[in-house]
């Protein structure tokens, strides 16, 4: 690797892993407080039902679950074989793997307001969508007798303080232990594509605001194993480098949300018809994100791949929703452009 490139690589690498460390934080805490005090048995029990209030409760839920597509899968397969309403299982299982509060932080801190808003509105609204339609069309499973998900937890009886050291040490010994590999090898795959791919063949083949890159995109997400976290600084990278706000929305609805071993075991499990409603929602949800984001809120995004700092020819650039995002092309440079608040 030149020298000019790995100085590039490492410049990408820096500024990403501070600028996202103080939000990934935060994330794990509220994660931790969600986990210890809202037990799984309680979660299913508030799905065994139809209704619009269910399919809020499970598309809440999920929002604030930090878990990936593998893990929410058997979690959202027992719950529907313990009597829960599959439309409502439906949500969560979007929603879950989807948003999270260190994704929604991440993105929030990676490519800026105007973005994550149009992310989080997308999943919820599908989210929300496929329960409802689920639920009116899909069957439910007869509830067991005696399963556990119908039965009160144990009351906790530690202290508060105990809790807390609990839901600490699981925040950074447990979640942070398994997320951050994750973190650090997107951030590594990231700063890789800003360093090492010419900056026009990503424009040139996924930077068109067309609808068959939107397809290209959610195609190549529902096949391959991603999870949210790591995802979105290969996106803010993939932007950097020229890839269209709709093909970034896509891929973050449809690559999280499953893949292509999720979607098989989902047949083997619940059927054909609710992994035929499951994948359909997930593709007009990435579909309608991607063209609202390239067609109304971006629809003058212009912008042209420079290795100076990210900025652009034309009307509109990466910078004008990430923010201060945009990559510098020294180390120096990224170690000047860091908030001394990220540092600690």
């Amino acid at each position: 690797m030149p020298m000019d490139h790995l100085d590039r690589f490492l410049a990408a690498f820096i500024q990403a892993l501070a600028q996202s460390a103080p939000y990934l934080v935060v994330g794990y805490l509220i994660a931790a407080v969600i986990r210890e005090y809202v037990p799984v048995a309680t979660m299913a029990r508030w799905f065994s039902a139809r209704g619009v209030r269910p399919v809020l409760t499970a598309t809440g839920i999920g929002c604030l679950l930090p878990m990936c597509s593998c893990t929410v899968l058997p979690l959202g397969i027992g719950m529907v074989k313990g009597g829960a309403a599959r439309g409502t299982i439906l949500s969560f299982l979007i929603t879950a793997p989807a948003l999270s509060p260190v994704a929604v932080l991440l993105c929030l801190s990676l490519m800026g307001g105007t973005f994550t808003v149009l992310y989080v509105t997308t999943c919820v609204s599908g989210a929300l969508i496929a329960g409802f339609i689920g639920n009116a069309l899909l069957r439910n499973e007869p509830p067991p007798t005696g399963e556990a998900c119908t039965v009160d937890p144990a009351d906790d009886r530690r202290t508060w303080g105990a809790r807390a050291r609990a839901a600490g040490h699981w925040a950074f010994y447990d979640l942070g232990a398994e997320i951050s590999v994750d973190l650090v090898i997107g951030l590594l795959i990231a700063a890789a594509v800003l360093a090492l791919l010419p900056l026009g063949w990503i424009a040139t083949w996924l930077g068109t605001q067309h609808f068959m890159t939107l397809v290209y995109v959610i195609v190549l997400g529902l096949v391959t194993y991603t999870c949210s976290v790591p995802s979105m600084p290969v996106v803010q990278s993939l932007l950097l480098a020229g890839i269209s706000p709709g093909a970034g929305i896509a891929f973050l609805i449809a690559g999280p949300a499953t893949n292509l071993g999720e979607l098989l075991a989902l047949r083997r499990q619940l059927g054909g018809r609710t992994t035929a409603l499951f994948t359909v929602a997930l593709v007009v949800m990435s579909l309608t994100g991607g063209l609202i984001a390239d067609h109304w809120v971006f629809a003058d995004y212009h912008y042209q791949p420079s290795p100076l700092s990210g900025q652009a020819a034309g009307g509109c650039c990466v910078a004008s929703f990430m923010g201060v995002s945009a990559k510098p092309t020294g180390t120096v440079e990224a170690l000047g452009n860091i908030p001394w608040w990220h540092w600690p």
